[in-house]
């Protein structure tokens, strides 16, 4: 049976019909394209393959160029859901559920993909209007990465850079994982990727942006035996409203000491004390990062009380 498009996306332009093929070989090169851009955390020839109906919504209502759509016999029903983002002049693929299996890298894929040519993000991208930028600095866990990128875009930051932290980099936010934490949002927010560190904050400073560094609670008396560190703020005495870049550090040993002293203030977040063994552990990155991103986006006045 041919695979049609749903009447929405179809009817659109009917001389200008969407270009579909019927996969029936593993060996395929549309499939290979795939399974290399699903499999892993690199960005191969400036396309990322995101998979599953959500993320390929997201793709699809990204305006970002999609080169190819995958579907399976099963996925088919997904159609209807994406007819209204799926253009006429657009590259649809069939296949069967056995070989979009073996491309994807889900245990229980959803039988719809799609090839998508991110945005490269500049500076002007990520400073536009009153900047509120996340660093993430040795940043390892994908997860942490693209819950940090969701929290990002809904709390209003203007964009995001990834860089090293004690010569630790951080997961690439247009990786699998990290992609489907951030649920499309790594897709939409200007990203800077994989810069120096050291140009990364110079930029960053001659653009006239404060540098925040987020530290653990138990940080809290770092510096007041040694000095050149930055002073110590709590999230609601920090001045959000400003220009401000927020570095958030590696999940075990956190920004580097050398980051830590170039910013003009830590900030950390207050924990209360537990009586049981061990005490309370910190926030992990992704959480801290939440937090004191609610923190700038309740100070900007968006939220509406």
């Amino acid at each position: 049976m041919d695979m049609a498009l749903p009447a929405k996306a179809s009817a659109r332009k009917r001389d200008t019909p969407a270009h579909i093929s019927v996969i029936t070989s593993r060996d395929n090169q549309w499939l290979k394209r795939f399974r290399a851009c699903l499999g892993g955390d690199e960005v191969r020839d400036g396309i990322v393959g995101v998979e599953g109906v959500r993320l390929v919504e997201a793709a699809l209502g990204s305006g970002l160029p999609v080169e190819a759509l995958l579907v399976s016999a099963s996925g088919e029903r997904h159609l209807a859901r994406l007819a209204d983002l799926i253009v006429p002049e657009m590259q649809i693929l069939r296949t069967t559920d056995r070989l979009f299996a073996g491309v994807a890298d889900t245990q229980t894929p959803q039988g719809v993909a799609a090839l998508v040519r991110p945005r490269v993000g500049t500076f002007e991208d990520v400073l536009r209007g009153v900047a509120l930028v996340v660093v993430l600095a040795g940043v390892q866990d994908p997860g942490n990465v693209g819950t940090i990128l969701r929290a990002a875009e809904a709390f209003g930051a203007t964009g995001a850079a990834t860089c090293s932290s004690g010569g630790v980099g951080t997961a690439n936010p247009l990786g699998a994982k990290a992609l489907r934490a951030s649920a499309g949002s790594a897709l939409r927010l200007p990203i800077l990727h994989g810069m120096s560190t050291a140009i990364l904050l110079a930029q960053l400073r001659v653009s006239g942006v404060k540098l925040y560094a987020a530290v653990r609670d138990g940080d809290a008396n770092l510096g007041r035996q040694s000095g050149g560190f930055p002073p110590l703020v709590r999230p609601w005495e920090a001045d959000w409203k400003s220009p401000v870049a927020l570095l958030v550090g590696n999940e075990g040993a956190g920004l580097g000491e050398e980051i830590v002293r170039s910013c003009d203030a830590r900030v950390s977040i207050p924990q209360r004390e537990s009586r049981k063994m061990g005490g309370v552990e910190s926030l992990n990155a992704a959480m801290a990062g939440s937090v004191l991103l609610y923190e700038a986006m309740r100070q900007r006045g968006v939220l509406e009380i």
